[in-house]
């Protein structure tokens, strides 16, 4: 394994003592140990190394683990009274169903998710604290004072409000916004997203991340966290071609992508990360977590493309020239997205239904 020799040495340095301990088995190497360690940087950073080096057994359980640990802390400011129902409500109606996700991916992005609702959470209890309230004194007011701040974020504390309503510690009179939908925001132009495209494919000075993650919004109205999760077994290579496996079947990729996506993971420097094997595509900075979504959403803004934009543009153009089915079977698109994207797009394929009957 050959990696830069200065960065190495110095991660040796810092690492020293807890590579003994390890090596000596003062602490064991297990998952659990080293979620009681503290240095959680490093400590994530070595777990990655091992688990890519199969010194340490994969851990699909980690982020659902690591919040587990995180609620007490998360709700640590709150009254014992907020505390306790807090908690109970994580337990009960936020831990509960990410333990009944089997999908590694879909659990990674849920768990954010479920961090951020619980975070809320406490931040709207700590507010009425505040001014010297609990929970069921809670009024109207402070309801839509809440819902008019700033901010995005705020509005996931929705569905703890509605589960403490419902249990009856908020006031059943009680009138919640229906959930937040964001701004809608405009496709880009036509042109502009063909002159994209036309660099994707011409520009073989591109980094080959940049693309195929590019081809994969603007081509084919791939989401950010979906062009993340794809590994290297996506990628079927055959002598007929290139495939790669978006939804129940695989997308034939032309060239130049055939040949491109051949060259993922994309090795651009030599730490030690970036030498371990890997199976994601889009690889990140720990050695066994691919790219985040907001690290792919910068290198995308830096060639020029605004993901939501130019992936909203590529679904309605896609909506009007394939069926439904095929998009959901070969892009992996759902069908309650294909269908906003047809409406918006004015699709008629109840139409071509009936024409192709007939």
């Amino acid at each position: 394994m050959r990696a830069e020799p200065l960065t190495a040495r110095r991660w040796l340095n810092r690492s020293e003592e807890l590579l003994r301990d390890l090596d000596t088995g003062r602490i064991q190497l297990t998952h659990e140990s080293l979620d009681d360690l503290p240095q959680r940087k490093a400590i994530e950073h070595l777990r990655s190394l091992l688990i890519a080096a199969d010194i340490l057994g994969p851990d699909p359980g980690r982020a659902l683990r690591h919040l587990e640990n995180a609620i007490p802390d998360l709700l640590a400011p709150l009254a014992p009274e907020h505390r306790r129902l807090a908690s109970r409500w994580a337990t009960w109606a936020v831990l509960s169903r990410l333990r009944a996700l089997n999908d590694d991916r879909r659990l990674a992005t849920a768990v954010i998710n479920s961090r951020r609702k619980i975070g809320q959470a406490a931040n709207f209890l700590a507010g009425l604290e505040d001014d010297g309230r609990v929970l069921p004194d809670c009024t109207q007011h402070d309801i839509d004072m809440w819902f008019a701040g700033p901010g995005a974020a705020r509005w996931t504390v929705g569905p703890f409000l509605t589960w403490a309503r419902r249990r009856g510690h908020l006031p059943r009179s009680i009138s919640l916004p229906p959930a937040y939908k964001g701004t809608p925001e405009a496709p880009a132009e036509a042109d502009e997203r063909w002159q994209i495209a036309q660099r994707l494919v011409r520009d073989d000075e591109l980094d080959p991340v940049d693309r195929i993650a590019g081809a994969l919004i603007v081509l084919y109205a791939q989401p950010l966290a979906r062009i993340v999760t794809l590994t290297t077994e996506d990628v079927i290579v055959t002598p007929a071609g290139t495939r790669l496996k978006l939804g129940d079947d695989a997308l034939e990729l032309p060239e130049p992508f055939a040949a491109t996506i051949q060259q993922l993971p994309h090795r651009r420097r030599a730490s030690t990360v970036e030498q371990l094997p890997t199976r994601w595509l889009f690889t990140g900075g720990h050695a066994d977590k691919p790219l985040s979504v907001n690290a792919l959403a910068v290198r995308m803004r830096a060639i020029g493309i605004q993901p939501r934009r130019h992936r909203i543009a590529a679904a309605e153009q896609l909506v009007r020239e394939i069926p439904p089915a095929m998009l959901a079977g070969v892009l992996g698109l759902t069908f309650g997205s294909i269908n906003r994207h047809t409406t918006t797009a004015k699709g008629q394929w109840a139409t071509y239904a009936a024409d192709r009957q007939g």
